[in-house]
């Protein structure tokens, strides 16, 4: 290299298959860039090349290597053929002119539009070309927008890319289409809200009766809930459109889970008036059957006793009898009402936090890791089509098809891993704040109706053996 010859860094990106068409190709810029260096008598340092990457943003890894080389003295002027190859962010642009090339006494030339830092009038004139290049692009999300919505006012899903596809569905050229196993998890999920059900408890019997890879959280029950895509309807921002997509449930269904999603949520809950503290709530542990109160004949003393018995002992009503032989005992209320409640009391004095925190991480982190290594492959097989392409061994329809569709299975893969994130962080968030609840209460001045209603926000499930007692929290 001679002494006197400036260092010159060649920058080069594609980010489209459509840019690529239009002559921006990663040879094309290359070689012209290099015919310029070399007319300038400029020594080409490196050339840097980020194929596949939007020009939005500056996380770039080739780019992000100039800035380095830059910072370390490496460079002495950066060379592209277009000013929208180094970014079409104006905020970005005049950051990467400014605040990283001639802070570090570096040029700059957009080789199309003759502009460079080497002159005041150059520096001015890439300023307010940056601006067009952000208004180009604010105006294409703007007819981008607007193309989604007259889909939706169509009635079509806008789906594919990264827009999340519902549970149910699956998205099918354009069109939702109804995915039978997990349609009857939708169906399930709003009959057993609709029963009296609550999230926490779905989410567990989903999880059961429905292997996903979905973890199905109180953040995604909440969500399917409350979606009326799931009744033939399409949202897009404020508008609701009648959708091509087939229902799932029906509009009573829906309506009904909706006036019950109010009531729980906004709605003062009433207080539990039954005089027996857990009954909803406690199962026999022989028969499964449900377990009820009943009280005794008036003793001479002028008292009343009070027991929990199973429907299947009592032998009544026949559509709650499980076994007519079930060999469980009787249980004096106020006996297993104190068990009960001295085990609320005992384990609010324990830290439940690790348990908490470490709820479906292990089998979230395995999924995961294999969701990522996925990933992974999916860009290694876009880079090699690229590379493929710029060789000339690709058509450019089969390389738009194709990338298009790993983007697609990427996007996918992604939402995954992010709703997983999601509804662990909502369902831990739900825990601790019953469990931070039930510590707050005074046990000395509550009533029995506010004893009921803790009661059964804290506990999920009492199942009685003859012999024992167990306790599923809600925590």
């Amino acid at each position: 290299m001679e002494i006197n010859k400036l260092k010159a860094a060649l920058y080069v990106r594609v980010s489209t298959t459509e840019q690529a068409n239009e002559g921006y190709s990663i040879q094309a810029q290359t070689e012209r860039l290099k015919n310029y260096a070399k007319a300038k008598d400029y020594f080409i340092i490196k050339t840097y090349t980020d194929p596949g990457f939007s020009g939005a943003k500056l996380d770039r890894p080739a780019l992000q290597e100039m800035i380095k080389d830059i910072e370390n003295n490496q460079i002495d002027i950066v060379l592209v053929y277009k000013l929208d190859r180094l970014s079409r962010s104006q905020k970005n642009t005049l950051f990467l002119i400014e605040d990283v090339f001639l802070k570090n006494n570096v040029d700059f030339v957009s080789m199309q539009e003759s502009f460079d830092t080497t002159s005041a009038f150059g520096r001015a004139m890439i300023g307010i070309l940056s601006v067009f290049a952000q208004l180009e692009r604010d105006t294409i999300t703007e007819r981008m927008g607007m193309g989604r919505t007259e889909r939706a006012k169509e009635g079509y899903f806008h789906g594919g890319g990264s827009a999340r596809i519902p549970v149910g569905y699956d998205y099918i050229d354009g069109l939702l289409q109804v995915n039978e196993y997990e349609a009857e998890i939708v169906r399930s999920i709003f009959e057993l809200y609709n029963s009296g059900k609550g999230v926490n408890s779905i989410s567990n019997e989903i999880r059961d009766k429905f292997p996903s890879k979905r973890k199905f959280g109180v953040s995604l029950i909440r969500s399917i809930l409350t979606n009326n895509l799931y009744v033939g309807l399409i949202k897009f921002n404020d508008g609701v459109y009648e959708g091509k997509h087939e229902p799932i449930i029906s509009k009573d269904i829906f309506d009904k889970a909706q006036n019950e999603f109010k009531r729980r949520t906004t709605g003062k809950l009433k207080l539990f008036t039954s005089k027996y503290l857990l009954t909803g709530i406690t199962y026999c542990g022989h028969c499964g059957a449900r377990v009820k109160g009943t009280g005794s004949s008036k003793l001479k003393d002028g008292t009343r006793l009070s027991y929990y018995s199973c429907y299947s002992r009592a032998g009544s009503p026949s559509h709650m009898v499980k076994d007519l032989n079930c060999p469980s005992k009787i249980n004096r209320t106020e006996i297993l009402d104190e068990y009960v409640i001295s085990q609320m009391k005992e384990i609010t004095k324990t830290d439940i936090s690790i348990e908490i925190d470490s709820e479906f991480t292990d089998d979230s982190d395995t999924d995961n890791t294999v969701i990522q290594n996925e990933i992974k492959s999916i860009e290694d097989r876009i880079n090699k089509l690229l590379e493929l392409y710029q060789f000339g061994n690709v058509p450019l329809d089969v390389l738009n098809s194709k990338i298009n569709s790993l983007n697609s299975e990427k996007s996918k893969l992604n939402e995954i891993i992010n709703e997983s994130a999601t509804e662990i962080i909502d369902d831990t968030i739900d825990k601790v704040e019953i469990f931070n609840n039930l510590k707050k209460v005074d046990w000395n001045t509550i009533t029995h109706e506010e004893t009921k209603t803790i009661i059964s926000k804290s506990i999920e499930k009492i199942t009685i053996f003859n012999e024992k007692i167990e306790i599923e929290w809600k925590f």
